[in-house]
């Protein structure tokens, strides 16, 4: 997926997450689902990031790299609001979190 998004083939990239989700739904690692959350960013598809979002919500809380992910993929659909809370809801506030919103708040919205 990385070498997909690296090459700005993001809508492979979630197909491959489709067919790969539903053999191992339950085995999705970090980097699988940063890879789509950051494919759903520069899609700007919202509705697939949200769905990303509900499965792992039980994660975000232990995992700064889905959470800063997340905060990017909110920030590139122009749902400044969502990344918002999930930063205000973070027990850890790091750089690469700040970045994003940060970037974000450049975006063109």
């Amino acid at each position: 997926m990385k070498l997909l998004n690296d090459n700005k083939q993001f809508s492979k990239t979630l197909q491959l997450f489709e067919k790969y989700r539903k053999d191992n739904s339950e085995n999705l690692s970090s980097l699988t689902i940063t890879q789509v959350l950051k494919a759903c960013a520069h899609l700007k598809d919202i509705q697939c990031g949200k769905i990303i979002h509900d499965r792992v919500s039980s994660r975000i809380k232990d995992d700064p790299y889905i959470l800063t992910a997340l905060i990017q993929m909110y920030m590139y659909c122009g749902d400044v609001t969502s990344a918002e809370r999930l930063i205000e809801k973070s027990m850890t506030k790091d750089t690469p979190m700040y970045t994003a919103i940060m970037k974000g708040y450049t975006f063109d919205l």
